[in-house]
Protein backbone atom coordinates (compact mmCIF):
# COMPACT_ATOMS: atom_id res chain seq x y z
CA UNK A 1 0.00 0.00 0.00
CA UNK A 2 1.23 3.49 -0.80
CA UNK A 3 2.02 6.02 1.92
CA UNK A 4 -0.47 8.65 3.05
CA UNK A 5 1.52 11.42 1.31
CA UNK A 6 1.48 9.55 -2.03
CA UNK A 7 -2.24 8.83 -1.75
CA UNK A 8 -3.08 12.42 -0.80
CA UNK A 9 -1.07 13.83 -3.75
CA UNK A 10 -3.01 11.78 -6.33
CA UNK A 11 -6.45 11.93 -4.66
CA UNK A 12 -9.37 13.73 -6.29
CA UNK A 13 -10.18 17.02 -4.59
CA UNK A 14 -13.79 16.05 -3.83
CA UNK A 15 -15.15 14.51 -0.63
CA UNK A 16 -16.01 10.83 -1.11
CA UNK A 17 -19.16 10.98 1.02
CA UNK A 18 -21.74 13.71 1.51
CA UNK A 19 -22.44 12.85 5.15
CA UNK A 20 -21.45 10.60 8.03
CA UNK A 21 -24.21 8.09 7.35
CA UNK A 22 -22.86 7.32 3.87
CA UNK A 23 -19.39 6.85 5.38
CA UNK A 24 -20.69 4.55 8.12
CA UNK A 25 -22.60 2.36 5.65
CA UNK A 26 -19.71 2.13 3.20
CA UNK A 27 -17.01 1.52 5.82
CA UNK A 28 -19.06 -1.19 7.54
CA UNK A 29 -19.14 -3.09 4.24
CA UNK A 30 -15.55 -2.44 3.14
CA UNK A 31 -13.24 -1.53 6.03
CA UNK A 32 -13.91 -2.54 9.58
CA UNK A 33 -15.22 -6.08 9.54
CA UNK A 34 -14.33 -7.66 6.19
CA UNK A 35 -11.01 -6.07 5.09
CA UNK A 36 -8.01 -8.32 5.67
CA UNK A 37 -5.42 -5.92 4.26
CA UNK A 38 -2.34 -6.21 6.52
CA UNK A 39 -2.52 -2.50 7.42
CA UNK A 40 -6.16 -2.68 8.47
CA UNK A 41 -5.73 -6.01 10.26
CA UNK A 42 -2.79 -4.69 12.32
CA UNK A 43 -4.83 -1.69 13.48
CA UNK A 44 -7.87 -3.84 14.26
CA UNK A 45 -5.72 -6.17 16.40
CA UNK A 46 -4.16 -3.16 18.19
CA UNK A 47 -7.56 -1.58 18.92
CA UNK A 48 -8.94 -4.89 20.21
CA UNK A 49 -5.95 -5.30 22.56
CA UNK A 50 -4.54 -8.33 20.73
CA UNK A 51 -1.43 -6.37 19.76
CA UNK A 52 0.64 -4.41 22.29
CA UNK A 53 2.20 -1.76 20.03
CA UNK A 54 0.68 0.37 17.29
CA UNK A 55 1.90 -0.39 13.74
CA UNK A 56 4.91 1.79 12.88
CA UNK A 57 4.64 1.65 9.07
CA UNK A 58 1.22 3.34 9.02
CA UNK A 59 1.01 5.31 12.29
CA UNK A 60 -2.49 6.70 11.71
CA UNK A 61 -4.16 3.57 10.37
CA UNK A 62 -5.28 2.94 6.81
CA UNK A 63 -3.97 5.84 4.67
CA UNK A 64 -7.00 5.57 2.38
CA UNK A 65 -9.34 6.28 5.31
CA UNK A 66 -7.08 9.14 6.45
CA UNK A 67 -7.22 10.70 2.99
CA UNK A 68 -11.02 10.39 2.92
CA UNK A 69 -11.26 12.05 6.33
CA UNK A 70 -9.32 15.00 4.90
CA UNK A 71 -12.06 15.51 2.26
CA UNK A 72 -10.33 13.93 -0.72
CA UNK A 73 -11.24 10.77 -2.64
CA UNK A 74 -8.32 8.31 -3.05
CA UNK A 75 -7.68 7.03 -6.57
CA UNK A 76 -7.74 3.51 -5.08
CA UNK A 77 -11.50 3.94 -4.63
CA UNK A 78 -13.10 3.41 -8.02
CA UNK A 79 -16.55 4.96 -8.43
CA UNK A 80 -19.37 2.52 -9.07
CA UNK A 81 -22.67 3.31 -10.82
CA UNK A 82 -24.90 5.54 -8.70
CA UNK A 83 -27.91 3.65 -7.35
CA UNK A 84 -29.69 6.88 -6.35
CA UNK A 85 -29.24 6.18 -2.65
CA UNK A 86 -25.57 6.84 -2.02
CA UNK A 87 -22.23 7.04 -3.78
CA UNK A 88 -20.40 3.76 -3.79
CA UNK A 89 -16.75 2.95 -4.35
CA UNK A 90 -14.79 -0.22 -4.99
CA UNK A 91 -11.57 -0.23 -2.96
CA UNK A 92 -8.75 -1.89 -4.93
CA UNK A 93 -6.73 -2.37 -1.72
CA UNK A 94 -9.50 -4.53 -0.20
CA UNK A 95 -8.44 -8.06 0.74
CA UNK A 96 -10.98 -10.71 1.61
CA UNK A 97 -10.55 -13.38 4.29
CA UNK A 98 -8.73 -15.65 1.83
CA UNK A 99 -6.23 -12.89 0.98
CA UNK A 100 -7.76 -12.21 -2.43
CA UNK A 101 -9.34 -9.07 -3.74
CA UNK A 102 -12.86 -10.39 -3.43
CA UNK A 103 -13.08 -11.61 -7.02
CA UNK A 104 -14.35 -14.98 -8.21
CA UNK A 105 -12.20 -17.74 -6.78
CA UNK A 106 -10.20 -15.37 -4.56
CA UNK A 107 -6.45 -15.00 -4.53
CA UNK A 108 -4.18 -13.72 -7.28
CA UNK A 109 -4.75 -14.97 -10.83
CA UNK A 110 -2.64 -17.92 -11.92
CA UNK A 111 -1.75 -18.00 -15.63
CA UNK A 112 -2.18 -21.27 -17.47
CA UNK A 113 0.87 -23.01 -18.85
CA UNK A 114 1.41 -23.34 -22.58
CA UNK A 115 0.32 -26.69 -24.03
CA UNK A 116 3.03 -29.36 -24.38
CA UNK A 117 5.16 -29.11 -27.52
CA UNK A 118 3.66 -25.72 -28.46
CA UNK A 119 5.03 -22.22 -28.31
CA UNK A 120 2.84 -19.46 -27.02
CA UNK A 121 1.08 -17.24 -29.53
CA UNK A 122 2.29 -14.07 -27.77
CA UNK A 123 5.10 -13.17 -25.42
CA UNK A 124 3.98 -13.20 -21.80
CA UNK A 125 4.20 -9.76 -20.19
CA UNK A 126 6.30 -9.23 -17.07
CA UNK A 127 4.33 -9.41 -13.83
CA UNK A 128 3.89 -6.01 -12.20
CA UNK A 129 1.37 -4.00 -10.23
CA UNK A 130 -0.94 -1.81 -12.28
CA UNK A 131 -2.78 1.17 -10.88
CA UNK A 132 -6.11 2.00 -12.47
CA UNK A 133 -6.93 5.69 -12.74
CA UNK A 134 -10.34 7.29 -13.05
CA UNK A 135 -10.88 9.08 -16.38
CA UNK A 136 -10.60 12.86 -16.25
CA UNK A 137 -13.87 14.71 -17.00
CA UNK A 138 -13.98 16.48 -20.35
CA UNK A 139 -13.53 20.25 -20.13
CA UNK A 140 -16.61 22.41 -20.59
CA UNK A 141 -16.88 23.96 -24.08
CA UNK A 142 -16.09 27.65 -24.23
CA UNK A 143 -19.04 29.73 -25.53
CA UNK A 144 -18.20 31.72 -28.62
Amino acid sequence: MRTYEEIYETARDTPPFSNGTEWELWSANWCFAPCHNPVEMAWQRYEEGKRKTAPKDFPGGCPLIQCAMMGRTPTEWLEQPDDGYQRDYHCIEFRGPDGGGGGAGGGPPRPRREPKDMDGLFERPQRRVRMLKQPEPAPEPVPV
